[in-house]
């Protein structure tokens, strides 16, 4: 989804010249966020895209040669731990890639934690959901795998959440 900053560097990093077709996809193609997108280029198009939908993932991926895929752990309302979801999209998104022919697939991740301390911190879900994906993608068999993994975004500190950022990292005994 280019409307996530994260993204949208990635791709215009990748291809600052544009020279290629960018097909964004997102939720809501009336969003600000997104319309602001085409400005980056005349290549660019959006498409709005059900990431929990075979079909919906299917139509919005056919045609493509690469894909930078992620999810996004804090979209969904989560009360309990049978409501994240990331994980399972996740593998939507890895399966359908393949099956439509992706050939660079490119999969935003993160390190897992659980295992790495030793269960000590056993809750970091946004942290092993990804890591789970990005082991999951590496078996299908993409052409070209790519694995981007970003610990923190500068957004974490610029408001709305950079108070509760600032409190895990200066509260936690890591």
């Amino acid at each position: 989804m280019l409307t996530i900053p994260i993204t949208r560097y990635i791709v215009l990093s990748c291809y600052p010249d544009l020279t290629i077709e960018v097909r964004a996809l997102t939720r809501d193609a009336s969003k600000s966020s997104a319309k602001r997108l085409l400005e980056y280029g005349s290549n660019i198009t959006l498409q709005e895209c059900d990431l929990n939908s075979e079909s919906s993932l299917a139509s919005a991926l056919e045609g493509a040669d690469g894909f930078f895929a992620l999810t996004n752990y804090f979209s969904h309302r989560i009360d309990k731990v049978e409501d994240i979801t990331e994980e399972k999209e996740g593998r939507l998104i890895s399966d359908v890639a393949k099956k439509v022919g992706i050939k660079h697939f490119i999969w935003s991740t993160l390190n897992e934690v659980k295992e790495r301390s030793g269960g000590k911190y056993p809750q970091v879900y946004h942290f092993d959901g990804k890591y789970h994906v990005e082991q999951y993608a590496r078996s299908l068999g993409f052409e070209i795998a790519s694995f981007v993994a970003p610990s923190c975004y500068i957004q974490n500190f610029l408001g709305g959440m950079s108070f509760k950022v600032f409190l895990i990292i200066l509260l936690s005994d890591v």
